[in-house]
């Protein structure tokens, strides 16, 4: 059975880096920013801005999302994360993530989210996933990232 908590635990950083990087898509100077978001929550509390949730199964992480209020906006979120474990994929663990994730945002008085990410084809999957969900491709900007990489940006009101 797959159970689903908000609370991220010291032992989970981890397990959260091998996960992403498993995934195949993310960069390593990506990877590198779960333990930095981790310790902004361990020290900080809700003052960080991000907010967790994770999937898992008898004790294993099977994906998770990280997101937040956007600064300086009104009622409106960023998905900063979503990950599930490739050997975990095609289970729906990311759309009740996805579907969680926004039930959170509602809570919190959230309008909207947005969610960037490459354009690279190994995204093609990712971008798929977000407009499946309702949330439609709404922006790109060419070569953000890097030449040939841009950011794609999804989005809608909630």
């Amino acid at each position: 059975m797959i159970t689903h908590r908000a609370v991220l635990r010291p032992e989970d950083v981890g397990a959260l880096v091998r996960l992403a990087s498993r995934t195949g898509v993310f960069s390593q100077e990506e990877l590198n920013f779960l333990p930095a978001i981790a310790e902004d929550i361990f020290q900080q509390g809700e003052a960080a801005g991000y907010e967790v949730l994770i999937a898992e199964r008898a004790g294993a992480i099977l994906g998770f999302t990280i997101f937040g209020g956007i600064p300086a906006t009104q009622d409106r979120y960023d998905l900063y994360w979503i990950a599930t474990d490739p050997d975990a994929q095609r289970e729906g663990i990311a759309a009740e993530l996805l579907r969680r994730t926004v039930t959170r945002i509602k809570e919190l008085k959230g309008t909207h989210l947005f969610i960037e990410t490459s354009t690279r084809p190994d995204y093609a999957p990712a971008h798929a996933f977000y407009e499946r969900q309702g949330f439609p491709l709404i922006a790109v900007i060419p070569d953000y990232h890097a030449d040939g990489d841009g950011k794609a940006i999804f989005g809608a009101r909630l």
